[in-house]
C-alpha cells in the first residue's frame, strides 16, 4: 500500500510546487486599454497618451516617439486614476505619421514589465 501512497504524494508535491511558482506571475496586472487605441488613426489634435491597467501599479513611465525616434511626449508620464493609469502629455503641433508609445510599470509585487504600441496621426 505504501507504494501507491508514495506516487500520490509526489504528484501532490509537484502540483503544490507548480502553483507556488506560478502564483507570483499571476499577480501581475494586465493592460485594460491603450489611448489612443493600438494601431488606430487619430486626429492631430491629440493631447495625451495613456495606458490603463486592470489593477494597481506602484510606478510607471510612458514615452511617445515619432517615426524618426524623436521624443514627442513631455516628461515621462504620471501614474494617475488611483494608480491604474500612466498618462503623458504630448507636444503641440504633432505632424501626420506613425508614433510609438512605450511604457514600463512597476507592479505592486515588485515586478517590472513594459510594452509598446503604435498609432497614427492624420
Amino acid at each position: 500500500m505504501s507504494r501507491i501512497i508514495q506516487p500520490r504524494r509526489a504528484i501532490a508535491m509537484a502540483v503544490v510546487c507548480t502553483l507556488a511558482v506560478a502564483a507570483p506571475a499571476a499577480a501581475h496586472v494586465g493592460v485594460k486599454s491603450y489611448s489612443p487605441k493600438r494601431a488606430s488613426t487619430v486626429s492631430r489634435s491629440l493631447e495625451r497618451a495613456a495606458v490603463t491597467f486592470k489593477g494597481r501599479i506602484t510606478d510607471g513611465k510612458l514615452t511617445v516617439r515619432n517615426a524618426d525616434g524623436d521624443k514627442v511626449s513631455i516628461g515621462d508620464g504620471r501614474v494617475v486614476n488611483h494608480k491604474l493609469t500612466i498618462r503623458v502629455r504630448l507636444k503641440d503641433g504633432l505632424s501626420r505619421g506613425r508614433y510609438t508609445a512605450s511604457w514600463r510599470a512597476l507592479h505592486t509585487d515588485g515586478h517590472v514589465n513594459g510594452r509598446s504600441w503604435t498609432f497614427n496621426l492624420n
